[in-house]
């Protein structure tokens, strides 16, 4: 109840009773004075008997003017008693009869002879006189004109407080966190509590996003070259041993780009033209990797930049190494710099295992042959195995997709997320496979982003998402709760959303709140007002939130507040042994405390041995997820 209608309704109430006990309490006065005027008309009828009693009169002279001055004044019987006997009883009953359950008694003891008692039943007081409205007139108008009163004063207690209301709206959005909470009401009251809260609510802005900028600053002096705001070499060393080992990831290209006479243009012409040479450069690399999904490019040295691109192959490495090139041949170098001799690319194309340093050997001698070249170019290093599953052709990938989608080929598997007791599960996650041909099993890395390319994504995501619901459906209310990953595409489209949600509603509200949506944090960062709002409706039904991928790169946190998160999932390449490596480290420690003012928990994915888990935990993670605890399962839809 609001508080306008709590404290009209008191008010209300309290009048009003007020207005009751007035008129019961004078309801009760009025027949106490009646009584007691009535008892006083007795004492006097007795005191005229007893002088004439005193004067000797006889019984007849009695019977001449005693009835009609009983009768007078209300008596019904008059009874006389000596020592117990009746004397005298004489009944005044003047043409009806008077019922006895309504009349008054009364006994007397006469003082100058104590042997004598009198008895008189007599009327009620009034008990003849018909009321009617005219003497009630008085009363009524001054009850209408209380309740009129009342009435107007309700009405402007309600318009008073109508401000508060609007002042009290706007404090419970701001303590849930709604974005509408930020704008004031017009006519909120008190309006010194407005304006505070205006500052306030202002103030707590402000000091998120400094947060947010904070913590955004220190992981990028960690991971962030400062002079072109790309990843540096500790950001490569992680990504690099990320996607060598995993297992997910069949084959990638790493592309080693040494602009050899940086350094001179640098001593030759000034510090100016070398800034505005490396974001020329830098430019040109982010145009170029665009094109790729887990896509990363970096700058590891003065004069070396590095791309790194998943899900290759070989044949594909060599395409994207002649695309490279052909677009660094469109620098402009200033006199007089030539282009020619100007860069070389060192390529090599690796498979799922293969040990990091056995990669950078492979990767150096590609570059020294590109250099020993003479000319601005590029080497890709020979490579003798080439997966099957990236080997098909645009087509063949069609094929079998659409084949999957008809015959509901989609597979589901789960991978628990374990608390940090180490024992207990916080929920599973579901990860989608398919079977290729020969039967064997396609992890979503390999055909996801073939799905993209042939536009079936969103159907594969719609298909996963009405497995999750059956298999949530036939576990029951007492299983632990699933999490599947969704695209920024089905969360945004208005079509789809709704009709997401029509299904969602569809369920009980146990099996909703069952079920966590992740999303990834490039595509919430892409999608950021779209995602809010489709994430804030799921919420409102009951579902958690989550963001992986979190840490991959350096971008504002200011989301964990905004969109409420439930939990926020680490890229395993900050959860890498992070045991030994400091500025990991230090970035997590900073996501954490982005968290505090939250009911946001941190969940490390990727975790390998017990040193990476036994660190993570003094640093206060709150669960973990990777073949350390267990490897994904089937789960048989």
């Amino acid at each position: 109840m609001k508080f306008t209608d709590k404290f009209t309704y008191i008010t209300t109430s309290v009048v009003l009773m007020c207005i009751a006990l007035v008129l019961v309490g004078g309801l009760f006065t009025l027949r106490s004075l009646s009584l007691k005027y009535h008892q006083q008309r007795m004492d006097a009828i007795i005191n005229v008997i007893e002088r004439q009693l005193d004067k000797g009169i006889e019984k007849h002279e009695f019977e001449v003017w005693l009835p009609d001055l009983l009768n007078a004044s209300g008596v019904v019987r008059l009874q006389i008693k000596r020592s117990g006997k009746v004397l005298y009883q004489s009944y005044y009953e003047s043409r009806h009869y008077y019922p006895k359950n309504r009349q008054l008694s009364y006994q007397y003891q006469l003082e100058k002879y104590p042997k004598i008692s009198l008895h008189l039943d007599t009327r009620q007081p009034y008990d003849e006189i018909k009321f009617s409205m005219k003497p009630l007139a008085g009363i009524s108008l001054a009850v209408l004109f209380s309740l009129t009163l009342l009435i107007f004063a309700i009405r402007w207690i309600k318009k008073q407080f109508k401000g508060a209301e609007l002042l009290e709206r706007r404090a419970k959005y701001l303590l849930q966190n709604n974005p509408t909470a930020r704008i004031p009401y017009e006519g909120e009251w008190p309006k010194l509590a407005s304006k505070a809260l205006d500052v306030l609510t202002m103030e707590l802005e402000q000091s998120k996003k400094e947060r947010s900028y904070f913590d955004a600053h220190i992981r990028g002096q960690a991971f962030l070259d400062e002079s072109t705001g790309l990843g540096n070499n500790l950001a490569f060393e992680n990504r690099l041993d990320v996607v060598a080992m995993e297992q997910n990831v069949y084959s990638s290209a790493l592309l080693l780009i040494k602009f050899s006479e940086l350094d001179t243009l640098n001593h030759q012409l000034g510090t100016n033209t070398y800034q505005k040479m490396l974001m020329q450069i830098t430019e040109l690399l982010s145009a170029f990797v665009q094109r790729y999904d887990d896509r990363f490019h970096g700058r590891i040295d003065v004069s070396e930049f590095v791309i790194i691109i998943p899900q290759m192959s070989y044949q594909e490495t060599e395409v994207a190494a002649k695309q490279l090139c052909k677009l660094l041949f469109q620098l402009q170098l200033p006199q007089p710099f030539v282009i020619d001799e100007f860069f070389h690319i060192g390529v090599v194309n690796f498979h799922y295992g293969a040990k990091t340093v056995s990669i950078m050997d492979d990767l150096n001698q590609a570059l020294l042959v590109a250099v020993h070249q003479k000319s601005s170019g590029w080497f890709l290093a020979d490579q003798q195995e080439k997966p099957v599953s990236l080997a098909k052709g645009t087509v063949r990938w069609r094929t079998l997709l659409e084949n999957r989608l008809e015959n509901n080929g989609l597979l589901l598997y789960s991978q628990k997320v374990v608390l940090a007791d180490g024992i207990d599960e916080l929920y599973c996650e579901l990860l989608p496979r398919i079977k290729d041909s020969n039967q064997e099993i396609i992890a979503a890395a390999a055909f996801l982003p073939m799905a993209e390319k042939c536009g079936l994504h969103e159907k594969f995501d719609l298909q996963m998402l009405e497995k999750t619901l059956a298999l949530l459906v036939s576990r029951g209310q007492s299983a632990i709760p699933v999490a599947l990953n969704l695209s920024a595409r089905i969360l945004t489209d208005k079509s789809t959303h709704k009709w997401l949600m029509y299904e969602l509603m569809q369920q009980p509200k146990y099996l909703r709140n069952n079920l966590v949506i992740e999303v990834s944090e490039d595509a919430l960062t892409q999608n950021y007002f779209s995602l809010r709002t489709a994430l804030n409706a799921v919420q409102k039904i009951g579902c958690k939130v989550a963001v992986d991928n979190v840490g991959k790169s350096i971008v504002n946190t200011e989301y964990i507040l905004d969109f409420n998160i439930d939990y926020l999932k680490l890229h395993p390449g900050l959860v890498r042994d992070v045991n030994q490596r400091a500025a990991n480290q230090i970035a997590l420690q900073s996501l954490m405390a982005s968290c505090l003012n939250s009911r946001t928990k941190i969940i490390a994915v990727g975790i390998e041995n017990s040193d990476e888990w036994d660190c993570l935990l003094k640093l206060g993670i709150y669960a973990g997820q990777g073949h350390y605890f267990a490897a994904a399962q089937p789960t048989g839809f």
